[in-house]
């Protein structure tokens, strides 16, 4: 084997190593970037859910405030035949909380995901 060949080879051979090294670099910032963008996306969606649940919740406490206020001031004009006559508003107030209980659930959970997929090894 001819000496003079052999440095060359070796030379190129780091080169081809670092080629590959550099293209399996570029490969994982790819890939992170992705990820990063994907949790960016889920993180906001689960910010969005969580907005609508405060509004809903908002909404359901100043519903049931109205009704426990106007059925105070109506105490005293019989209050016993007016029982039971905001029970449908009251309902619906109740099943709001319960939604946005459930979005604030489904939005934990998606940031519980992402921290979740995140703990595994590093590649490479």
């Amino acid at each position: 084997m001819d000496r003079s060949t052999e440095p060359q080879r070796t030379a190129q051979a780091r080169e081809a190593n670092l080629d590959r090294r550099e293209a399996a670099l570029t490969a994982r910032e790819v890939a992170l970037t992705e990820r990063k963008e994907a949790a960016d996306e889920i993180l906001s969606e689960a910010d969005r859910r969580d907005a609508i649940a405060d509004a809903r919740d908002s909404g359901a406490d100043a519903r049931e405030r109205q009704v426990d206020k106007a059925e105070f001031m109506a105490a005293g004009d019989g209050y016993a035949d007016q029982y039971g006559k905001h029970l449908p508003q009251r309902r619906e107030a109740a099943l709001d909380r319960e939604h946005a209980k459930e979005d604030r659930i489904a939005s934990q959970d998606d940031r519980i995901a992402l921290t979740a997929d995140s703990e595994g090894p590093e590649p490479g």
